[in-house]
Formats: C-alpha cells, structure tokens, sequence
C-alpha cells in the first residue's frame, strides 16, 4: 500500500513543479514593450519620409509642368520669327524636351519611393497592432496565471 502512496505523491509534485513552470513568464513585459517602442519610432520616421518624398514628387510635377509651358512659349515664337531662327528654337525645343522627359523618370522614380514608403507605413502599422494584441494577450494571460498561482498558494 505504501508504494502506491509514493506514486501519487510523486506524480502529484511533478505536477505542482510542472504547473510552476507554467506560471513562469518565457517572454518579459520589458522586451515586447522595447519591440513596441522600436516599432512605433519606425513608423514615425516612415511618415516622416513620406512627406519628404511626397513634396519632393510634387516640386518634380511643378517644373515638369513649367517646362511644358516654357516649350509652348517657344512654339508660338517659332511661328512668329520664321525659318531662320527655327534651327536655334529647335535645339532649345530639343533640350527642353529631354530635360522634361529626365524630370518625368525623375517622378516616376519618386512616386514607386513614396508608394514604397506608404506600402512600409501600412506594413509596419498593421505589425505594431499585431505586436500590441499579442502583448495584450500575454499580460492577460500573465494576470491569471499569476491569480491561478496565488489562488494554489492560498490552497496549500
């Protein structure tokens, strides 16, 4: 009969040893908190280089659209001097033109930046609030099993 005690008695404290590691928390409140805190600076620098990008893109447009402007300008005073000077304003026309077509690569290359930073914006937003959730879980799941813990200390 004796034996049998000694088996419940051992699997009983393996028990009670195995709730204890249980109760004992893997990942520390101080390190997702930093995570958070790492995540959230990410963003903030995100959204700031969003706008940097964003006014950059609309400068870009601006001149685009004055050397537009500029080339239709110098249409209107081909037309009115005539052939002689038409090879001059032809090389003018030329210049402009592939200096409109370098400032239209030059907005393109800043609109795929700044639809890449809004795209790294979304991505770490939608981390932080999965990082927030799971660092809600945790403590919730830290605060009972801290009460289960008392409540077992409290019983024996």
């Amino acid at each position: 009969m004796t034996l049998q005690w000694v088996a419940v008695a051992t699997f009983l404290y393996a028990e009670i040893g195995l709730i204890l590691i249980f109760c004992l928390p893997f990942i520390p409140p101080q390190r997702v908190l930093r995570r958070l805190v790492t995540l959230i600076t990410q963003l903030a620098k995100e959204l700031s280089n969003k706008g940097v990008l964003k006014s950059q893109a609309e400068n870009t447009n601006e001149a685009a659209r004055k050397f537009m402007q500029e080339n239709e300008k110098l249409k209107r005073v081909l037309k009115r001097y005539g052939k002689e000077e038409e090879h001059i304003l032809e090389a003018e026309n030329k210049k402009l033109l592939e200096d409109q077509e370098k400032l239209k690569t030059e907005l393109k290359k800043t609109s795929d930046a700044l639809s890449k930073a809004q795209n790294d914006v979304m991505t770490l937003k939608m981390q932080s609030e999965r990082l927030s959730k799971e660092y809600d879980r945790l403590l919730k799941e830290h605060s009972k099993l801290q009460d289960r813990s008392g409540k077992d200390k409290k019983g024996l």
